[in-house]
């Protein structure tokens, strides 16, 4: 079986979606060859009203199997059912809920008003399989029953960095990764938690953000503001970052539909560089049911404080999170689920063919 899969040219997704797991499959010794794209060429015919045009004909390159990682236009689905009429089974790979970004994401014209969102569906429900991070992800883009998911796993060389818990600071850092334009909602679900907990730590404990602080000191009221260490477009540049800084990772999701089917990826990435953390109660943080859950800033506030204070506490928790990862969320693990799915949109496409011979 070969399979062409086209990568969205977004880092982390690349990173989580396309490049490790491909890694992990050719490493395995599974029988099958894959090639990846940034994208799949075309031939579109001039649109007799002025328009974009219509997609006529696609290049698989010779593959049995065409996965697109996050298709979302017009083109892209007229794409799929072109590959489809040739033959080619299509997996439609998404990660994120897209139609329900929220108001004020940096993408929400793009994916909400502008329909982007609604055309990724679109592609999903046109697909031979979906592949998913969430089961939630799953409900919403394979209504028709045909779709896995896969949920997203940390590289080996990660989990066996030196872990975090090796260290004992004097000055524990408390610490975020992301950007408050993409989280425009979530770091508030704290309130005033992590500065109650920074006060009843002074002098031993500070607050940092891996990403893009911006405006989170007014946001959470804090004295004073983070530090930052600016984003990492490499990813093993970034988890490295992470062990490496924190101390104690926080993990705030305001529990919408957008992150209701966001997956637990901050969560695995703490606990695989040992680090201890405080999270929100969302539906894939439970199902992992790694770190301390935290609801009301007095929930935080508690749990904070006294995972800065006792480093016996923190250092249990880290160890058997990061015991976990090493036990069942290695990329290696789901190596035999990707080519599974693969063969089986293989299997749905032979069989419609049959059926419409």
């Amino acid at each position: 079986m070969k399979v062409l899969v086209m990568h969205a040219g977004q880092d982390a997704q690349d990173y989580y979606r396309v490049r490790e797991p491909i890694r992990a499959i050719r490493e395995g010794g599974f029988d099958v060859e894959i090639e990846t794209v940034r994208g799949i060429a075309t031939t579109v015919r001039p649109s007799a009203t002025g328009g974009e045009g219509d997609v006529v004909a696609a290049d698989a390159r010779g593959a049995d199997v065409v996965v697109l990682q996050l298709p979302k236009t017009v083109a892209m689905l007229q794409t799929i059912r072109v590959l489809q009429d040739d033959g080619v089974a299509v997996v439609v790979e998404m990660d994120d809920l897209l139609s329900a970004v929220p108001y004020g994401h940096l993408a929400h014209d793009a994916l909400v008003r502008k329909g982007m969102g609604r055309r990724a569906s679109e592609c999903a429900r046109a697909a031979d399989l979906v592949t998913t991070t969430t089961p939630a992800l799953l409900e919403e883009y394979a209504p028709h029953g045909r779709g896995h998911v896969i949920e997203n796993a940390i590289p080996r060389r990660i989990a066996e960095l030196p872990p975090a818990y090796d260290r004992d600071p004097e000055v524990v850092t408390v610490g975020w990764t992301g950007s408050v334009i993409t989280h425009p909602y979530d770091l508030q679900e704290m309130r005033s938690g992590l500065q109650q907990a920074l006060d009843a730590t002074r002098g031993r404990s500070r607050f940092m953000v891996i990403g893009q602080k911006l405006n989170a000191c007014q946001l959470l009221g804090l004295g004073e503001e983070p530090e930052e260490l600016p984003w990492m477009t490499d990813v093993d540049t970034y988890t490295h970052a992470v062990g490496e800084h924190f101390d104690v990772g926080i993990a705030p999701l305001r529990i919408d539909r957008f992150n209701t089917c966001k997956s637990w990826l901050k969560a695995l990435e703490y606990s695989a560089r040992g680090v201890p953390f405080v999270r929100s109660p969302s539906a894939e943080y439970e199902r992992l049911g790694l770190g301390w859950r935290a609801k009301s800033p007095k929930d935080w506030t508690k749990a904070l404080t006294s995972t800065i204070s006792d480093r016996e506490r923190r250092t249990e928790q880290a160890v058997s999170a990061r015991e976990a990862v090493l036990a069942g969320h290695l990329t290696e693990h789901r190596a035999e689920r990707w080519v599974a799915a693969w063969r089986q949109a293989l299997d749905h496409r032979a069989r419609a063919r049959r059926k419409y011979a």
